[in-house]
This record gives C-alpha cells, structure tokens and sequence, in this order.
C-alpha cells in the first residue's frame, strides 16, 4: 500500500490534468452560451456534475467519493 505521500505524488499531475480538461469544458460551455445568447434547453449533465464538485469538497462519504458519484451520475 502507497502511503498518503507517494499517492500525492503519484496521482497529482494525472488528476491535475483531468481538472484541466474540466474546466476547458467548462469554459467551452459558457463560451457557447455567450454566442447563443442563451444556456442549453437540458442542463441536467452540466447541473450533475456541478453537484459532484459540491459532494468531493466535503468529507468522503462512508461508501467512499467513487461510489458516491457513481449514483449521482445514475440520475443521467
């Protein structure tokens, strides 16, 4: 087993970039709503994954954040 460290520095730059990639679409989105002058008709992706950002600032759920998610995005 990896100690709290070696998990911080083993994962770090791969998770980094996947919020990168989060945030570029984000961006794309808002982007899109700018030059259409209006939000998309069914929003319920974007509105989930806005509430899985909520879930992981907290403290992990006792079935852990993955299977947390997991049912969250069931609701799609």
């Amino acid at each position: 087993m990896l100690t709290p460290q070696q998990v911080i520095d083993r994962y770090y730059l791969e998770h980094r970039c996947m919020l990168l990639e989060i945030g570029a679409f984000l961006d794309r989105y808002n982007a899109a709503t700018e030059a259409a002058g209006h939000h998309a008709d069914n929003t319920h992706k974007l509105d989930l994954l806005r509430e899985a950002f909520q879930q992981l600032q907290g403290p992990a759920p006792s079935e852990g954040h993955a299977a947390s998610l997991l049912q969250l995005f069931a609701k799609v």
